[in-house]
């Protein structure tokens, strides 16, 4: 009985250790004509997310943000040369898990930027 009990307690680390990983949360980012909701993305340093990339717009938009792309480990989702492309009316999502920095973020479409598509994303 005794090898029983001592069995079942070295395996307790092991099925403990089996359990899934929390799921990363989401950070909804909503793309329009000309404006980024919201302008700064405040995110945890080290910590996995999904950010959920929504165009409200009819219109395409991007999310580009290379050095922010470029810092992050685990990425994963259509992220090409430091951007996103989201067709109107449709949401993407992201995985990433964010360095520490302040990075900039614009939508590179002609004159979206200088139409106030611009924004920050910050990671402490």
């Amino acid at each position: 009985m005794r090898v029983l009990q001592l069995a079942v307690i070295l395996a307790l680390p092991v099925i403990a250790s089996a359990q899934p990983p929390a799921a990363a949360p989401i950070v909804r980012v909503e793309l329009s004509s000309f404006d980024f909701d919201p302008m700064i993305i405040r995110l945890r340093a080290g910590a996995p997310v999904v950010l959920r990339l929504v165009n409200r717009g009819d219109r395409g938009h991007n999310f580009s943000a290379p050095l922010f792309f470029t810092t992050a480990t685990g990425v994963s989702g259509p992220v090409r040369n430091g951007k996103v492309e989201v067709e109107g009316g449709q949401s993407v999502d992201v995985r990433l898990t964010p360095r520490r920095g302040n990075y900039r973020l614009k939508c590179t479409h002609t004159f979206h930027s200088a139409l106030g598509m611009e924004g920050d994303i910050v990671v402490q």
